[in-house]
């Protein structure tokens, strides 16, 4: 009996394992600790620029912990016709900090088992030229450990490597409560539902498209949250590949109603949620100096931070979401998913209880 116990143990093991892995995926990496999917992948161009803005799904496949960073200057892509994007600034990494000489930011933590997303921006400078249809993708991720304090160390360094992608053959990220709703991300312990696309009105003499995304973020997590756009982060790409920003680089970005804005100095903490509680914010988006006509569908990506008040009015982020909307459009936004069913159940019952008294 106990062979076969331990047998049974061994098989749900190696079932386990294979669930979480690769399936020989092209779109997919898998390590010692992480496994990682390209759950989004698309091309634009933005001037002369064309750009590969890629969404990893990392998830922690250990029985610990998992604090992971992105290595500074490692994600390099090539296309087909042998063209070279790399990621040029900083801030083209959100959702996973970056490591850079001395500099660890160790924001991008995974408990047993968990996921989060990172999203990652490549630039290939090319005034005249077509991008390819196929991409190989390489960068270095690295283990994180604390080292006592506010201290870290780093463990061990992961290359992953992607083949063939492109718009047509990203890997399909893990199922989640949203039901695989274009216009619905689950955080874990949010979801986000984009309510309502309101892209402006092109008239005679107007220089500028603009788009409002007004999305509803409900807590589903047992614990109260506060959460906060992190700036300079909204963007979002149109069914013509025109890439849209929250404004003009090197402004202050005033570009989000009804939520907090977390810079490098400050964090706002208005957006709290009690569970079970949901909010609106609305984000907007600005395309300068464009020909009509304007998108009909929009590729959305936005960072929103977990932030935690700590002694002395501190404000703390633990933890960054990359939040990814595909294809969403006036006509396909938020009509009723797995949360708000469940709200309206909740009501149902509260009448039935009501009417039993």
């Amino acid at each position: 009996m106990r062979n076969l116990i331990a047998l049974f143990l061994l098989a749900a093991a190696t079932t386990a394992t294979a669930a979480d892995g690769c399936d020989s995926s092209d779109a997919c990496a898998e390590t010692r600790s992480f496994v990682a999917n390209v759950s989004n992948f698309r091309i634009s161009k933005s001037g002369t620029q064309r750009l590969l803005t890629v969404t990893l799904t990392v998830r922690n496949t250990t029985a610990a912990p998992l604090t992971l960073g992105y290595v500074s200057d490692s994600a390099v892509a090539i296309d087909d016709n042998g063209n070279r994007y790399v990621v040029e600034r900083p801030q083209s990494v959100r959702g996973m900090g970056v490591i850079a000489g001395g500099n660890i930011d160790a924001k991008f933590a995974l408990p047993p088992g968990e996921a989060g997303d990172a999203r990652f921006e490549l630039a290939w400078n090319a005034p005249d030229e077509e991008p390819g249809t196929a991409f190989e993708l390489d960068l270095a991720i690295r283990e994180i450990a604390a080292a006592g304090g506010d201290a870290y160390k780093l463990g061990a360094e992961h290359s992953v490597h992607f083949a063939r992608l492109s718009e047509n053959t990203a890997a399909t990220a893990p199922p989640d409560p949203c039901g695989g709703s274009p216009a619905c991300y689950n955080a874990g312990v949010f979801i986000a539902e984009i309510s309502q696309v309101t892209p402006s009105a092109m008239t005679r003499g107007a220089r500028h498209h603009t788009v409002a995304i007004n999305i509803r973020f409900r807590n589903v997590s047992d614990q109260p949250i506060i959460l906060g756009y992190e700036s300079g982060t909204s963007a979002g790409t149109d069914n013509f590949g025109n890439t849209y920003y929250w404004g003009r680089a090197g402004t202050h970005d005033t570009s989000v109603k009804g939520m907090g804005i977390v810079t490098a100095r400050t964090a706002d903490t208005q957006f709290a949620l009690n569970p079970g509680q949901s909010r609106n914010a609305t984000f907007n988006l600005v395309r300068y100096n464009a020909v009509a006509p304007i998108g009909e569908a929009w590729t959305y990506d936005v960072v929103i931070d977990e932030l935690a008040l700590l002694a002395g009015q501190q404000v703390q982020t633990v933890r960054q979401n990359s939040l990814n909307f595909r294809n969403v459009s006036p006509a396909s936004t938020f009509t009723g998913t797995a949360a708000n069913a469940e709200e309206t159940a909740n009501k149902v019952i509260d009448l039935f209880k009501k009417l039993g008294n």
